[in-house]
């Protein structure tokens, strides 16, 4: 398979070192603003290249991974599943724009291709998925984090919260997701991934949590219907190269991409 992957990110760097070796993996074709980025990465993997036509590239390509932000998903995303190219979509706060996430869901069909959205830093959202066949009570995810990963976020300032004289762990935001992601576009991606798994956005409850002593991104997930009831706990370690990603998040794209390009999918 070809591949085309926007972002030359630290995320879409460890995919692609992941991949090298792959034998399923013949091309990876990257989309980055920075081309220096992508220029070291080509000298690390052989199978790793540059290009600055996302029109020509698609043309070759069987699969377009976005790992960049939510701009880049709407600028490329549309443009592939109106090709017919399958998608993974790891910036899914993008979805959580209704109109939106109903275009590319209406040009997936007609085109006959996917939508792929991997489960991210949490566990539990197959579960969630599964249970929301049926009816679902409550979708809860409760989110703690340190003040260092909050401060650039405006929301914070709006409030007046003062991160630095913060004794104990103390809710910042009670709110639906809708409002959650809005507020913490680049924080709260778990709480878009859940929805789009379980209730929706504007039935999703979401809970964040400043704790001074937190050592990791930590998020609690509970769900309760028809099938009973859900609980799980997620600590993440920071990835290295970027401590404002979780290691998982980066996991759980690489198996993704693993599962979508090989010939066994577990865990649906």
């Amino acid at each position: 398979m070809k591949l085309i992957i926007i972002g030359c990110g630290s995320i879409g760097k460890t995919l692609a070192r992941a991949l090298e070796k792959n034998d399923d993996i013949e091309t990876m074709f990257f989309i980055d603003r920075n081309k220096g980025r992508v220029e070291e990465l080509e000298k690390e993997c052989q199978k790793v290249k540059y290009t600055d036509n996302f029109d020509i590239a698609l043309e070759k390509s069987d699969l377009v991974v976005e790992v960049a932000s939510q701009s880049a998903v709407r600028d490329y995303i549309p443009i592939a599943l109106e090709k017919g190219t399958d998608v993974l979509v790891m910036s899914v706060g993008a979805f959580m724009d209704e109109e939106f996430k109903e275009k590319c869901r209406i040009l997936a069909k007609q085109n006959k291709c996917r939508v792929y959205v991997p489960s991210g830093a949490v566990c539990g959202i197959e579960g969630v998925g599964a249970a929301a066949l049926e009816e679902v009570e409550e979708v809860i995810i409760i989110s703690y984090k340190h003040p260092d990963a909050l401060r650039e976020v405006e929301y914070i300032k709006e409030k007046g919260i003062d991160l630095d004289n913060l004794e104990k762990p103390t809710v910042i935001f009670n709110g639906f997701a809708k409002d959650a992601v809005k507020h913490f576009p680049k924080n709260i991606n778990v709480a878009a991934t859940l929805s789009l798994a379980g209730r929706g956005m504007e039935q999703t409850w979401v809970r964040i949590v400043v704790d001074p002593k937190a050592t990791r991104n930590t998020h609690r997930i509970i769900a309760k219907g028809k099938f009973g009831e859900i609980e799980c706990w997620t600590r993440n370690t920071p990835f290295p190269e970027n401590p404002k990603t979780s290691y998982l998040a980066a996991l759980s794209l690489i198996s993704a991409v693993k599962k979508i390009t090989g010939s066994m999918w577990v865990g649906v």
